[in-house]
């Protein structure tokens, strides 16, 4: 039996908490908060136990499920690789490359699994265009894209302030970046702009983005600002096209073919992926250093609104 910790009981560790408490043949061991009150309550929900320091918990789990914040997850992750433990950190994996440049020189040097909820690989409608294109029915890349809105008011909690979260470009939209980057490759270049549109607000709230790859184009349109909730994504390939409509359908229609609709099943979650990943000695959907690229993006995103230019990317290594 695979035996878990989650670290940080906020609103993802609580979620990944109580997902990894009802799941066959792993034991969720305990949950770990510096502030008491929260651990307290999720451990009494859960019947596991509660600590206020993680080391404490780290003897007698596999591996952990890092869900603080990201300006205070560097020290969490390099704490947890020391010791040997497999890693899930919650996105993204940093506010700077040279954190995420420390976390990934200590899971690699200790020979631990680093994965990133990068949610969206395991999300139906996003998964079933991937393996579509994947699996060459839609031909070569010529574009994909997604545009998601989600009204969200950051002005009272730590979203909203630039410094500790990056803004709706690296907390909210880079799902969206490693989505794309999934499917075209690693990126080659990008032109982008974020803003704030409300008055008072310290941190990006709206993001829109170009992408080159080596072959095709992405783009992404992601937004915090109140108004109307929106999703959709899209796939245009050489020999066909894949759309997702707001209510879910998957729209398909190959060359001069009649479009079909698809129902794809429900897929592996990113919790018991982690587990299997652990198990099995197999390379996270998501690596660590996915999360690099995607942040390396997210920085370039930000480099281009400012400058007003593209800008060039080298393309990873890992």
């Amino acid at each position: 039996m695979t035996k878990l910790g989650v670290i940080g009981c906020g609103g993802m560790g609580s979620h990944h908490a109580k997902t990894v408490h009802d799941m066959d043949d792993v034991q969720l061991v305990g949950v770990a908060d510096t502030i008491e009150s929260k651990a307290v309550a999720l451990a009494n929900e859960l019947g596991v136990v509660a600590y206020t320091d993680f080391h404490d918990l780290l003897p007698f789990v596999d591996g952990v499920m890092v869900c603080t914040p990201p300006f205070a997850r560097t020290d969490v992750v390099l704490d947890c690789a020391g010791d040997g433990k497999h890693i899930f950190a919650e996105k993204p994996i940093a506010l700077n490359l040279e954190e995420a440049d420390r976390m990934l020189e200590a899971t690699d040097r200790a020979g631990v699994i680093m994965m990133v909820g990068y949610v969206l690989r395991f999300t139906h409608p996003f998964q079933a265009l991937y393996e579509l294109f994947a699996a060459g029915e839609l031909g070569r890349l010529v574009n994909c894209w997604t545009r998601r809105y989600m009204p969200f008011d950051t002005s009272k909690i730590w979203y909203g302030d630039q410094a500790k979260s990056g803004g709706v470009a690296l907390d909210f939209a880079s799902h969206d970046i490693d989505w794309v980057r999934w499917v075209g490759g690693d990126v080659r270049r990008v032109f982008g702009r974020v803003d704030r549109v409300r008055p008072g607000i310290r941190a990006d709230e709206h993001v829109h983005a170009l992408f080159t790859f080596a072959e095709g184009l992405g783009s992404i349109d992601d937004s915090w600002v109140p108004g109307l909730s929106h999703s959709s994504i899209g796939l245009v390939g050489s020999s066909g096209v894949v759309i997702v409509s707001e209510d879910g359908t998957i729209r398909k229609r190959l060359g001069d073919s009649e479009e079909t609709v698809i129902t794809p099943e429900p897929g592996e979650t990113i919790q018991a992926h982690f587990v299997r990943c652990i198990r099995d000695g197999l390379t996270p959907k998501v690596t660590g250093h996915d999360a690099r690229a995607v942040l390396a993006i997210v920085l370039a995103i930000q480099e281009s609104s400012r400058t007003g230019e593209a800008i060039p990317l080298q393309t990873a290594t890992h």
